[in-house]
């Protein structure tokens, strides 16, 4: 049975909207609970997030396998909505439960902690690989497969934006990082609502595009790697050095406010933080509204790039506001409306360099391409937290204090503005090689004219 075009577009929004009202839970406050409220070293955080990376490289690749041979009345991403629901809301308050598991011993909570992250991380992945595959299914059509991409990203900041500005005031409502059980409680709230978006989501989109072999033959390993050119390799590199940055500066964002800013008159550092969050959500809403717009005018690769100038340009004004509240709400404001732009617009070409992969190899593998996007995605969410805390550790941080020395400072701003502005610069220079945007058009009417030949 069908379902309308809103319907579609909701329920693919809700199944990221679940996602992101968990996975930045992790990453940003997972670290700052591991270092402010465990006391870990940042050199036993730095080793489990990063280690983790290598389990990651295993249950991505294989649950893209296990996409491209799923063959399920429902579909073959759709199911893992609902399979993966209940388990990655479980998985993440384990993730901020380790006194309760192990009781006080450092040595037991670093192991349990490298155990209850790769739980989390994994059980993400069963959501998110299918979440990333499923765009190609759901509309054939460019112009449909961008709004779906901007209902996706729009729900996702809308999560997003519940956790940043909503985490710190619920957990210091719990008792802060006194109180071990404050992020559990929190991460509680939030994986209730996760779960009802993934049930929604599931009995509210429909896989109707079908695969050029319409058998849909179940696709090996070795046939789907076939897939894989020149263009998609570019593309994954291009968008893992863009995600390194935007990771870095996420992974930032409490350490640089709290420690860098402070008050700014009246206000504390946790009010100030939730005014960043609003004008991040905001800016990030209305870079996502545009991209209908940019890429009907501009095309997909001149306004990604044209994106990421405004926010080299918006990591600028960091460098030099200082604590004053207007210029640092600007700079948001310019960073996170590029950003919110480019994370739509990245499923929105992972979509097309699928396709693009399909028509010059004919083999569909969806799974096994966006899994290995998805692991990429996944490491540099890893090596933000590796990159961030070395860093800071360089600089003399220290989480027993209130008060960080002024090396410490600048090392905490050089993760959270230069790095990032880094991996601005390297992300313009690779687009600038991007040509599949402009051979899938004429690859797809190929296609279409063949078809209608043996008709």
């Amino acid at each position: 049975m069908g379902i309308s075009k809103m319907r579609q577009r909701l329920g693919y929004g809700a199944a990221d909207m679940a996602s992101n009202l968990i996975w930045p839970m992790i990453c940003t406050y997972l670290t700052v609970y591991y270092t402010d409220s465990l006391l870990l070293d940042t050199a036993a955080v730095s080793l489990i997030t990063l280690a983790s990376k290598f389990i990651d490289a295993i249950t991505d690749v294989l649950m893209g396998m296990i996409v491209d041979k799923t063959k399920m009345k429902s579909g073959k991403c759709r199911p893992y909505f609902l399979i993966g629901a209940i388990p990655l809301a479980i998985s993440a308050v384990l993730a901020f439960s380790l006194p309760s598991i192990v009781s006080n011993d450092k040595v037991m909570i670093i192991t349990m902690a490298f155990i209850t992250f790769n739980l989390v991380s994994t059980c993400y992945t069963i959501v998110n690989t299918p979440l990333s595959a499923i765009l190609p299914s759901l509309s054939s059509e460019p112009r449909e497969r961008n709004i779906l991409v901007t209902f996706r990203m729009v729900m996702a900041a809308i999560g997003s934006f519940c956790v940043t500005f909503f985490a710190l005031p619920l957990i210091n409502h719990f008792g802060g990082k006194a109180d071990h059980y404050s992020y559990a409680w929190t991460i509680g709230i939030f994986s209730i609502g996760a779960i009802a978006l993934l049930v929604f989501s599931f009995f509210n989109t429909r896989e109707v595009v079908k695969p050029i072999k319409q058998e849909e033959e179940k696709v090996k390993l070795k046939d789907g790697l076939k897939a894989i050119n020149g263009q998609y390799i570019l593309f994954i590199i291009t968008m893992f050095i863009y995600l390194l940055g935007f990771a870095i500066k996420q992974a930032g964002v409490f350490y640089f406010y709290n420690y860098t800013i402070g008050a700014i008159g009246s206000l504390s550092a946790e009010e100030i933080i939730s005014i960043q969050a609003l004008v991040t959500s905001l800016a990030m809403v209305i870079g996502q509204l545009t991209i209908p717009f940019f890429c009907k005018y501009m095309g997909k690769k001149k306004s990604s790039i044209m994106m990421n100038v405004i926010a080299l340009l918006g990591n600028v004004v960091f460098f030099f506001c200082g604590n004053n509240l207007i210029w640092l709400c600007i700079g948001t404001a310019l960073v996170w409306f590029p950003l919110g732009y480019l994370m739509g617009i990245r499923f929105s070409l992972l979509g097309d360099v699928v396709e693009y992969c399909e028509l010059k190899s004919g083999i569909r593998a969806a799974g096994i391409l966006s899994s290995l996007d998805s692991f990429l995605a996944k490491l540099a969410f890893g090596f933000n937290v590796t990159i961030m805390l070395m860093i800071m550790k360089i600089g003399g941080y220290n989480a027993k204090q209130d008060i960080q020395t002024a090396s410490a400072q600048l090392f905490i701003k050089i993760g959270f503005v230069g790095v990032p502005m880094v991996c601005v610069v390297l992300t313009i220079i690779l687009f600038l090689f991007f040509k599949f945007d402009k051979e899938l058009p004429k690859m797809k009417a190929e296609r279409e004219a063949q078809l209608a030949a043996k008709q």
